[in-house]
């Protein structure tokens, strides 16, 4: 099924010019072992029938298995619009509370080890959780997490509603459980509006929190998922580790959501340092064969146990103090936790009172508590006026606060800039809003920055 709706993902409504699939049009797919395939398209444009059957038709022709095709193609009544059936489709996420993503640029830093913990400490506390997983090219949830039973499409398609798997009293949904077997090799420009469709039509019923993990970068998947209409996200934790690699690239996933208004509310530095813990048995031999005195065994304990920080003290308190956000866990680099991600069942359930548990647990509290205080302040705040005075350099702000040129550029977090070597010179060239949370200025010596205004505006900090 997922080959389909990749192969008619290319196919677009020809008169509001997007993908048949995004658009919720086809309906009623139905795929059978003998490689039958039947399906009902509904477009906007009833003249144009004949084109998009021949259209699909031909895409599907390319799928070696498939044997025959049955396309009914129907018009919507002269007063409906496609996009809003497609909104009215979306009903997967009615009952969805909070919507949590789970993100990071760069690949291969923990982030689905973060989510899947995190939404199962969640769970923990009496939360109804869910996970999605939209990494099309490498799904980690069914390695990670073992349902209850096995996707079957004959069962858990009913209508045009995915319906999602349990594992350890969680919803899960990925499209590895959906097409366990085959690699999915396909241009972005296919992999979209799949991601469309399994986030608007997954029937998650009643959650408290949906945790998305992301895929790695700031592509179309990234910025589809941040301006869905139907997907409301509260936020969003970062999760790097301590290489400078990664740590700019974080930057730049930090960057997208503030543009797009998704908070920050938490940074997770994973492979933080490494502890020899267990050593005590063998301590203890190796100090008894050779007759080694209390104070030496002691010393040499503290010298096995100390942290290793394999590479480097990491970045995690730059992005703090960059972004301000308030919440951070560092988790090490522990055998224990890389076996258990493979093992089907979340570290968090298997050894729920070590530190690292604690440390999920910690991440989930403080998770909750920033959506909840941001749900409390939602509405208050409103989109400040913002002029500059060019006579006193100064920018000012609904006509009360006043905030010097090189002041403002001194606030700047940008990793490109340095605040301690501001020019008495500078100042804006243009500045222009961004949405209703920020703004972007470029300066007279080619910097460019993107200032939220929870970082100068008074009534938003």
């Amino acid at each position: 099924m997922s080959e389909v709706l990749a192969s008619l993902a290319e196919i677009d409504d020809p008169v509001l010019g997007e993908s048949i699939v995004s658009l919720s049009a086809v309906k009623n797919l139905e795929v059978e072992p003998s490689g039958d395939v039947s399906f009902t398209v509904q477009l906007s444009a009833p003249d144009l029938q004949g084109v998009v059957k021949q259209a699909c038709q031909s895409a599907l022709s390319q799928l070696p298995w498939v044997k025959d095709i049955e396309i009914t193609v129907t018009s919507l009544p002269p007063n409906d619009s496609l996009r809003e059936a497609s909104r009215n489709q979306a009903t997967g996420l009615k009952g969805v509370k909070h919507v949590i993503l789970c993100a990071s640029c760069k690949g291969g830093v923990g982030k689905s080890t973060t989510a899947v913990n995190l939404a199962y400490s969640m769970h923990k506390r009496g939360f109804k959780t869910g996970i999605l997983d939209v990494d099309i090219y490498g799904p980690s949830l069914p390695t990670m997490v073992k349902p209850e039973r096995p996707f079957d499409p004959r069962r858990d398609i009913v209508g045009n509603e995915i319906m999602p798997v349990n594992g350890f009293g969680v919803k899960l949904m990925s499209m590895g459980f959906i097409n366990p077997v085959d690699s999915f090799v396909m241009r972005g420009s296919r992999v979209t509006p799949l991601v469309q469709q399994l986030v608007s039509t997954t029937a998650w019923g009643e959650l408290d929190y949906l945790i998305i993990d992301m895929p790695p970068g700031t592509g179309d998947i990234q910025l589809t998922l941040s301006q869905m209409e139907t997907l409301r996200i509260d936020a969003a934790v970062i999760v790097t580790t301590p290489q400078r690699l990664s740590f700019v690239d974080v930057v730049k996933g930090i960057e997208m959501f503030d543009k797009v208004g998704i908070p920050s509310v938490a940074v997770v530095e994973n492979m933080a340092f490494f502890q020899n813990d267990g050593m005590q048995d063998n301590i203890q031999a190796f100090a008894n064969k050779y007759s080694l005195p209390q104070e030496a065994v002691s010393e040499l304990e503290e010298i096995l146990k100390a942290k290793q920080f394999l590479f480097g003290q990491g970045h995690k308190q730059r992005l703090l103090d960059m972004w301000g956000i308030q919440n951070s866990i560092s988790i090490p680099l522990f055998p224990d936790l890389a076996k258990q991600s493979d093992s089907g069942m979340p570290y968090v359930l298997a050894f729920p009172d070590t530190d690292v548990s604690r440390a999920y647990s910690a991440l989930a509290e403080s998770v909750i508590s920033e959506v909840s205080v941001a749900k409390m302040e939602s509405g208050k705040n409103v989109m400040p006026e913002i002029e500059y005075d060019a006579p006193n350099k100064q920018f000012v702000i609904d006509g009360n606060q006043r905030i010097s040129a090189k002041e403002m550029r001194r606030l700047c977090r940008s990793p490109a800039n340095d605040p301690n070597n501001v020019k008495e010179s500078v100042e804006p060239v243009d500045f222009v809003p961004l949405g209703r949370y920020a703004i972007s200025i470029q300066w007279n010596d080619g910097h460019q920055s993107l200032m939220p205004y929870r970082s100068f505006v008074n009534s938003y900090k």
